[in-house]
């Protein structure tokens, strides 16, 4: 997992409870993604709008539970972003 994955995550994380909630994936990409990508911890076009983080989100979501772990979320961003 790459620590670019770790840093995104933890941005994502709006609780900071080690989980991510849609609600957290689609509200942290719509206020902090030009940021993130400006920054370089996010590309570009990796900033969507809700239809697309929601997707982002479902692909992570292997176990079905609604939550995503750190595993999860990094195994999706590091392929898709390539990290």
């Amino acid at each position: 997992m790459s620590e670019k994955a770790r840093k995104l995550f933890e941005a994502l994380d709006l609780d900071q409870d080690g989980e991510l909630t849609r609600v957290e994936v689609i509200s942290a990409l719509r206020s902090k993604g030009p940021t993130l990508a400006a920054r370089g911890d996010l590309p570009f076009w990796g900033v969507g709008d809700v239809d697309a983080s929601s997707a982002l989100f479902d692909a992570a979501d292997q176990n079905g539970d609604a939550v995503l772990s750190f595993e999860e979320f990094a195994t999706v961003v590091d392929r898709r972003f390539g990290w």
